[in-house]
């Protein structure tokens, strides 16, 4: 009899060890299976893709309307930064390169469409060229105002407008103040925008371009006057705080010339 009970523990232990071996063994390949899903799952997110070939400068309500593009799932080890994630991306937007089928669009491909700029009534739209940091290229944003400076290093026959013969040469003039700035071909990336994503991580620095194109809202009489300075001398533009004391406007301040703040 006590053999027999014996026999029947021991038969017991066995089974509650194999049971357990079974269990473990189930649960370690259902996480095993789990992980390897996880793994070979492929994570999407959402990009704006063309579906068509679509050629520079077409416009982003001509892409929506036509059916060019569409919101789509791509995985995103092909996914940038720079692509689009909303089809709203493409308002007032033109291509400025083809798009290939199939391709994700990027920001780097559109630029703003000239049908979006609206050119106050009663004023001219003049593109200029300005150049260098110290002229704030890469700075100014649409809807700016700047002051616009000549810099005058010759007179003309019969005098340049606004010069005094007695002026010394060189000179700079404020030209025309609080001048709106309609458009502009580049803007430098905000400085929070170039931090690290790690707290106390390096900036990667701002590329500012080396020249710009600015579309400006003026006067009949101003442009007339932007389109002499801008072939016979050279301009500049400031963007001012709302000074108390502004220079005065059309005064040529030269070398050895002193100007008494008023």
């Amino acid at each position: 009899m006590k053999k027999q009970t014996m026999m029947l523990v021991l038969i017991g232990v066995i089974l509650f060890i194999a049971g357990s071996a079974i269990a473990y063994a189930s649960v370690q390949g259902a996480k095993k299976n789990t992980g390897s899903s996880a793994t070979q799952a492929p994570v999407t997110v959402s990009a704006v893709v063309a579906k068509s070939n679509i050629p520079a400068g077409t416009t982003g309500q001509s892409m929506e309307s036509q059916g060019l593009v569409a919101l789509e799932l791509i995985p995103s080890k092909s996914y940038s930064p720079n692509d689009l994630t909303s089809l709203q991306g493409l308002t007032d937007e033109v291509t400025n390169a083809p798009v290939q089928k199939g391709q994700a669009i990027t920001n780097t491909e559109l630029t703003i469409s000239t049908q979006a700029i609206s050119i106050p009534q009663g004023l001219d739209a003049m593109a200029v060229g300005i150049s260098g940091a110290q002229n704030l290229a890469g700075y100014l944003q649409p809807g700016s105002h700047v002051d616009i400076y000549a810099n005058i290093t010759k007179l003309s026959v019969g005098g340049t407008p606004g010069v005094s013969a007695s002026v010394a040469i060189p000179c700079t003039e404020l030209a025309m103040t609080n001048i709106e700035v309609l458009d502009v071909s580049s803007t430098s990336p905000s400085l929070a925008g170039t931090k690290g994503a790690t707290p106390g991580a390096p900036s990667t620095g701002r590329n500012v371009p080396g020249s710009e194109t600015l579309l400006l809202a003026l006067t009949p009489a101003q442009t007339r006057s932007i389109q002499f300075l801008s072939q016979n001398e050279s301009i500049s533009v400031v963007q001012p705080d709302q000074e108390v004391n502004p220079p005065a406007a059309g005064q040529c301040i030269g070398t050895d010339q002193e100007m008494t703040h008023p």
